[in-house]
């Protein structure tokens, strides 16, 4: 491969080195300090601008974060707060949400390969029914 392509695959020296530094802070700085603490004072750092976070990512917290507001009926937030204890109501609340949008978008697949191929035998969804480990049969 020569020079010019070679450029774009790797980055400046400098850049490398400053990852390394910034990995090595961040390693330091979790071994002391819980992960929660250490991740708001790296988002509060960000300008808070509305992003895209792939929904595969969503659960495990990758990427930056926005705070927003929801509404919901008080009883329903009373009984996340009794479930999750305290600080975890926007894990519960972003995990949930993510779940929801994994079963859209699965749903959207299922449509559109219907939409293509038709729908799926009986004797198929039967036969997948029965390879299911809880299966029984009625």
């Amino acid at each position: 491969m020569d020079e010019a392509s070679q450029e774009g695959l790797d980055p400046p020296l400098s850049e490398v080195q400053a990852l390394s530094a910034l990995e090595k802070a961040l390693r330091e700085a979790l071994s002391s300090v819980p992960l929660e603490h250490v991740a708001q004072q790296i988002t509060v750092m960000f300008p808070k601008i509305p992003v895209e976070i792939d929904t595969d990512q969503l659960a495990r917290f990758h990427g930056r974060v926005q705070k927003v507001s929801v509404s919901m009926p008080e009883d329903l937030a009373a009984a996340v707060r009794d479930r999750t204890g305290p600080g975890g109501f926007s894990r519960y609340v972003t995990e949930a949400v993510g779940e929801k949008m994994r079963l859209e978008r699965l749903g959207e697949l299922s449509a559109y390969l219907e939409a293509r191929y038709g729908p799926i035998p009986e004797d198929l969804i039967q036969e997948a029914m029965r390879e299911w480990p809880d299966y029984e049969e009625e």
